[in-house]
């Protein structure tokens, strides 16, 4: 028997024969045998009775495809491994809401899924640490420290990768992927709360800040401080600028829009040229000579 669902798991069409030839089905009702499915075993002890999709306990079995969806798998052939697959309850009740037959597929809904309902919890956990609480108030400070730990959670759930395991009499490697990590002008971090709490320290921007300029800028640290130091000094440049145009303007008696206007098309012209160098060039080609006449 081993032997044959070894050669059934290698011929996808073999499963749908074997299982419309020797399982009956109820789906009318539902009341799908559960040997339909080939079972997922963990390889390790440590992994059993644990969710496949989060690494919480699991107290339930999902399905892929899912067994409202048998009938439709079974007579398109569409890709699936016909697995009944330890889950928590919370990942199951997601997983309710997805079609998909394939393990991955599920995965990466259930992910979507809890990534959206701790969505609050996750950005806290982002944004504060645990050695900022100390300055709050203590309702402020309740409600933060349970937002960090719910966050933390939420985090290794969504992180976790799967585990080895055994189904068709087949032993399954998970599929790990590249390893993620952050640059911050190279310094190295594994998880984007890391990087972001290093970079916000180091580089003096606030978390809210940085974060929204990492997402405009191809989720890169070093655009995002670069674009945020660039835009500091544009406006520190703008307001000195402002101010010293209308210096000169009052100095000398002159219209404002007329200095400003002529010292942005010396800059323009010169970018080695400072706001000063400018203010002396057009003192010394307009204003001036319009004194001696």
């Amino acid at each position: 028997m081993r032997e044959k669902r070894k050669v059934l798991a290698h011929h996808p069409n073999l499963i749908i024969n074997f299982l419309n030839c020797n399982k009956h089905l109820y789906v009318g009702n539902l009341m799908v045998i559960d040997n339909q499915y080939f079972l997922l075993i963990p390889s390790h002890s440590a992994n059993f009775n644990t969710c496949f999709y989060c690494g919480c306990i699991a107290s339930d079995h999902d399905y892929a495809p899912p067994l409202q969806y048998l009938e439709f798998y079974l007579a398109t052939k569409e890709p699936s491994e016909f697995l009944k697959i330890p889950s928590c309850n919370e990942c199951y009740e997601h997983l309710k809401m997805c079609k998909a037959g394939s393990l991955d597929e599920r995965k990466d809904f259930a992910k979507k899924r809890l990534a959206k309902k701790y969505d609050k919890a996750l950005t806290i956990y982002e944004m504060w640490s645990k050695e900022e609480l100390d300055g709050l108030d203590f309702s402020l400070r309740h409600s933060i420290a349970a937002g960090l730990q719910l966050g933390e959670e939420a985090t290794n759930r969504l992180l976790f990768p799967g585990f080895k395991f055994e189904a068709a009499g087949l032993e399954h490697q998970v599929n790990y992927g590249p390893a993620q990590h952050f640059d911050v002008f190279g310094e190295q971090f594994t998880t984007f709360r890391d990087a972001l709490d290093f970079a916000s320290k180091a580089y003096r921007i606030s978390k809210n800040t940085l974060k929204e300029y990492f997402a405009d800028h191809d989720n890169s640290f070093e655009k995002a401080i670069i674009a945020i130091h660039k835009e500091v000094a544009d406006k520190a440049f703008q307001k000195q600028l402002k101010t010293r145009c209308n210096q000169f303007a009052k100095q000398h008696k002159q219209a404002v829009i007329f200095v400003h206007k002529q010292v942005d098309r010396y800059l323009s012209e010169d970018e080695d040229m400072t706001i000063d160098e400018a203010l002396t060039l057009l003192y010394e080609t307009r204003v001036k000579p319009s004194l001696t006449r």
